[in-house]
């Protein structure tokens, strides 16, 4: 009996452990790619105001968005854009990979989840973004995304079909405000403003 509860602590403790950030993560503003990435793709903002904590792999030569828990606010991984295309793979996760990349405000009653972490970034101002990274729906997502008086589906126009597989399976687990968002480009591409009038619904 103590073998099987020593070996359930383990497990426990393994999953508690807090992640290491790598030596290579440096700021931002150490590279100037990393710099024009956040510009370009409507992050900067999320980055300037602190919703979201940004780092630059220079080992990866990589854009480092860092995931944090949704409970503890402490960074339990990393997703990692690399910055042209001679780094794969185009986004890599760093540490747990169970915990979804969120940007927005506590006061925020509405999220939208979205392909990628600059997404997120992106629609932040109005509303929470959530980055799937092309992962399937999890239990814990599931448990996250309770909390929010109204949730969007806002994935790739191919993904339509995709987006609504989702909404269904999130409607089965009990969350009825569900709506699929039909998005002409993605999510980082457009600015506060026209992110507003997408949303002012």
């Amino acid at each position: 009996m103590n073998y099987v509860t020593d070996t359930f602590k383990q497990k426990e403790e393994i999953q508690n452990l807090k992640f290491e950030m790598p030596d290579s993560f440096t700021s931002v503003y150490s590279d100037e790619k990393a710099m024009k990435y956040l510009h370009k793709n409507n992050c900067w903002e999320a980055w300037s105001w602190g919703r979201a904590t940004i780092k630059f792999d220079i080992a990866q030569n990589r854009v480092v968005f860092c995931v944090k828990d949704p409970e503890t606010d402490e960074i339990v991984g990393a997703v990692g854009r690399g910055l042209n295309s001679k780094v794969y793979p185009k986004w890599y996760m760093y540490g747990n990979k169970d915990v979804p990349f969120t940007c927005g405000l506590v006061e925020h009653k509405e999220a939208i989840l979205v392909e990628d972490c600059a997404s997120a970034c992106a629609v932040s101002n109005v509303l929470t973004g959530i980055a799937l990274m092309g992962t399937s729906l999890k239990e814990s997502h599931k448990k996250h995304l309770t909390q929010y008086e109204k949730l969007y589906i806002g994935l790739d126009r191919d993904a339509t079909t995709k987006s609504f597989a989702i909404a269904n399976e999130l409607k089965s687990y009990g969350i009825k405000n569900v709506h699929v968002k039909t998005l002409e480009d993605d999510l980082k591409y457009f600015g506060t403003k026209e992110i507003e009038e997408m949303f002012n619904d």
